[in-house]
């Protein structure tokens, strides 16, 4: 058998990381502990020595530009003694015994479909999607018995908190925690240094490892966390009720991701009973999921944007909602009741958010990843003048959150006129609606085409 000398020598705070004899794991580490380095070597190690044949493993950090900046030079200088073959362009490397390790970002989870893994490393899974695991990497996990580590710095009570706990609690994982208070890996005047620079929590949640310190520039994290004391947050706290119509509000995107919301109107407040997310999909895809889920919708609000037409059909999305034969196929004499959600600043929808968010009751079951996109939806950070900017980041989190935007914006305005001795029934019919959004009527194909020849005229008559 032919010997392999790999370049690495592992801290020991990571020992029990190399032997351990589980098959999934969760490492919890302070910024410089060098998980990234011990979770290369991890792989390497494993994939030398499988007996398993076509073996493959993969890192998946949430960017595949940040994998190549954070892993690929690790794994180059790891292997380069022995690796048969190193392929830039796939960011992979295979050994001799036909085993290959390849980086991967899950800001493009269908690059994941269709593979299998004996292994794969899952690297700051806090900024990943949370459906990245469930629906992803754990079925090319699952006919070859994979294993599976998760690494990274706490960002709040997110999914990557609730795979900790799972670790700390479940007997087939592993858990590891290092605080650098404890692990004696940086020097102390280091400490002091970065302490010095650092606000209180910011250094508890990227040096000591805290779950509860507050995440710096989050929109809603405070009022999801409340919402979860307060069991608003729950799998039956908001349980479908067919008595009462159904509202979704849609961010519509092709090449991002295109989020849905579903609610209904109670007597105290809001059910948020429903949330789809799917990436890079025809529209055609969503029209069959808004009449597969079955719901008696009352209105289906889009975007403002929704009426323009694109490039590629020559139709709009509300168009293409109404057209009369697509829907013919499947249900005689069902309609999609389209209306477009006002044309606000992102602001004005931030602050109906946080307006509405307390008076919602949300079925964490179904809505399970629209709540982390909502807890992770965050302020972007400058680094040029080391402040928050007054703009979100652009991650996994916008499309739901934008989506959640949009919902608020109209739903505020039934919260307001919810009165405590309303029923049922006449909640049923809506004879409550407001004013402000009964001028807001339903489209159809005749009202946009009358609506683009009017606007069409008018611009001739300025010419």
């Amino acid at each position: 058998m032919t010997e392999h000398t790999l370049d690495y020598v592992p801290r020991e705070q990571f020992f029990p990381l190399h032997t351990r004899d589980k098959r999934w794991a969760c490492i919890v580490a302070h910024r410089r502990a060098g998980k990234t380095v011990a979770c290369v070597a991890e792989l390497v190690t494993r994939a030398l020595y499988t007996r398993k044949k076509n073996a493959r493993f993969a890192y998946i950090a949430p960017f595949r530009g940040q994998a190549k900046a954070v892993a690929w030079q690790y794994l180059k200088d790891m292997t380069e003694t022995f690796a048969t073959k190193i392929r830039e362009s796939d960011l992979r490397v295979e050994l001799p015994n036909g085993a290959w390790i390849q980086l991967f970002g899950s800001d493009n989870p269908d690059a994941l479909r269709g593979l299998y893994f004996d292994g794969a490393v899952l690297d700051e899974y806090g900024d990943c999607r949370p459906s990245l695991w469930s629906a992803v990497v754990l079925p090319t996990l699952a006919d070859r018995k994979g294993w599976a580590i998760f690494i990274g710095t706490p960002k709040g009570k997110n999914h990557f908190h609730s795979i900790y706990e799972r670790s700390k609690n479940e007997k087939n994982w592993f858990s590891l925690t290092l605080k650098v208070s404890q692990t004696g890996l940086l020097p102390e005047e280091e400490q002091a240094e970065m302490r010095s620079q650092m606000s209180d929590e910011v250094w508890e949640q990227e040096m000591e490892c805290s779950f509860t310190a507050p995440v710096l520039g989050t929109y809603y994290a405070a009022l999801i966390n409340r919402l979860e004391t307060n069991m608003q947050i729950s799998p039956n706290a908001a349980v479908y009720d067919p008595e009462f119509p159904v509202f979704t509000a849609c961010d519509l995107g092709y090449t991002d991701s295109c989020a849905w919301w579903f609610w209904q109107v109670r007597p105290d407040g809001l059910a948020v009973i429903d949330y789809y997310e799917e990436q890079g999909k025809e529209l055609a895809h969503y029209i069959d999921m808004l009449i597969n889920k079955g719901y008696n919708y009352e209105a289906i609000w889009l975007p403002h944007d929704a009426k323009a037409k694109t490039l590629q059909t020559g139709r709009s999305t509300v168009e293409q909602l109404l057209d009369p034969g697509r829907l013919a196929e499947r249900f005689e004499g069902l309609k999609l009741p389209c209306r477009l959600v006002p044309s606000l600043s992102r602001q004005h929808g931030i602050d109906a958010a946080r307006l509405v968010l307390p008076k919602c009751y949300i079925d964490n079951v179904k809505c399970g990843d629209g709540v982390e996109a909502l807890r992770a939806y965050r302020r972007r950070f400058d680094e040029t003048r080391n402040v928050l900017a007054d703009e979100p980041l652009h991650d996994w989190a916008s499309n739901g959150a934008d989506a959640f935007r949009y919902l608020s914006l109209v739903a505020k305005e039934y919260i307001a006129d919810i009165k405590p001795f309303e029923t049922k029934n006449n909640l049923k019919n809506l004879n409550y609606l407001p004013e402000k959004l009964k001028l807001m009527s339903n489209y159809t194909l005749d009202d946009l085409h009358e609506a683009r020849a009017a606007q069409k005229s008018r611009n001739t008559q300025r010419i």
